[in-house]
């Protein structure tokens, strides 16, 4: 059987091997990817470091949540897919037979876990079921969970649209319309600087961020001087008073907590009132704790929805890549961070020291050498 070089996690808190494994053959409904760049994220450097309360898959693994690449070869029942074509690879696996998947809420499935990273809800069969990510030169997926990029779009870029696309569906969930205000908690990191792009691409007219480190929050407002703008949490500003008052009193929309692993949901609990009566509250971060609470009488007085969003729909992800190959969603923000697999464990450190929702730290898993003229 052929071999191909994947990097493998044996222990977390070890260093990914990078070593030789079987080569995948497509079954009927799969598609064999043969992956020109994985992405990482702040959380992928938690993931595989053991710090994370979900489950992870049965190790050794090879891991690479966001995958891009070209599809090599299609199972015989594949229809609409083919060879040479440009794909992003969607981790997010459900298994269509819960309750949940067949009322049409597979981001709630009983199985749903993202393959070759984590399982939030479930016991792991469904992820062990999927060990293999994009930290291997070849990547098998099933046909449904495989979106086909225009040649406009660099696989860099299609890198991160695991993230990307998270920040797109939960601008979609809180219905953000063109003339509106959003006000992003964490702006200055993987998702909010996505959502920045997102935003300013839907027409909303003002988008307020929060965050801490006051170099990336000038790097944010300068992405659309005339309708973005930060604040620092260190400042002691009363964050609601302060979104309030950049909207004449009224409030934003729409609130996007995206807050990063070990955020505190106290802030986003005080940002809720800087939401208009009758807005909405979007929730993406899922390793941030506290409470988020709202009085009886605030529920009845102000109507504001707080909603939860983890993943994004296949359609959205097909709606989102139109808007970037059209141009409406400008992402010409990414500052791509190569690395070649042989210097996986490299990437991880970068990305774990958090160098901002602007840096975009790929792997190119069919390259051993330091890549050149990316």
């Amino acid at each position: 059987m052929p071999k191909i070089n994947a990097a493998r996690l044996h222990v977390p808190g070890h260093p990914l091997q990078v070593e030789t494994v079987d080569k995948p053959a497509p079954g009927p409904k799969e598609v064999l990817v043969k992956v020109a760049a994985c992405g990482l994220v702040p959380n992928s450097y938690n993931v595989v470091n053991g710090h994370t309360p979900f489950t992870l898959p049965d190790l050794p693994a090879v891991f690479g949540l966001d995958a891009a690449g070209t599809v090599e070869a299609v199972g015989e029942h594949v229809l609409g897919i083919e060879v040479g074509e440009q794909v992003y690879v969607d981790p997010h696996m459900t298994c269509d037979t819960c309750h949940q998947c067949r009322k049409g809420r597979q981001d709630l499935c009983v199985h749903g876990c993202l393959r070759s990273y984590m399982a939030t809800r479930s016991d792991g069969r469904l992820l062990n079921q999927n060990r293999t990510g994009g930290l291997s030169e070849y990547l098998l997926a099933p046909d449904a969970r495989v979106a086909r990029l225009p040649e406009s779009i660099d696989l860099l870029t299609a890198a991160r649209f695991g993230y990307i696309g998270t920040s797109f569906g939960a601008l979609c969930k809180g219905e953000l319309r063109p003339g509106q205000t959003l006000l992003i908690n964490g702006v200055t990191g993987t998702l909010g600087v996505a959502a920045v792009a997102i935003a300013l691409g839907m027409g909303a007219t003002r988008i307020l961020g929060v965050g801490r480190n006051r170099k990336l929050l000038a790097r944010v407002q300068q992405m659309a001087p005339d309708r973005v703008e930060t604040v620092s949490s260190e400042d002691g500003v009363d964050l609601a008073a302060w979104a309030r008052g950049r909207t004449g009193g009224a409030g934003v929309d729409v609130l996007y907590d995206c807050l990063g692993v070990g955020g505190q949901g106290n802030s986003t609990n005080a940002l809720l009132r800087g939401v208009k009566p009758g807005g909405c509250a979007v929730l993406a971060a899922g390793g941030v704790e506290g409470q988020i609470s709202q009085s009886y009488a605030e529920v009845v007085a102000r109507d504001v929805r707080v909603l939860a969003s983890n993943w994004f729909t296949s359609g959205e992800i097909d709606q989102m890549i139109a808007m970037i190959a059209a141009g409406v969603i400008d992402l010409s923000f990414l500052e791509h961070r190569p690395f070649p697999l042989a210097q996986v464990n490299d990437a991880f450190e970068l990305v774990g020291s958090r160098p901002g929702g602007f840096a975009n730290v790929v792997v190119l898993p069919a390259s051993l050498e330091a890549p050149v003229g990316v």
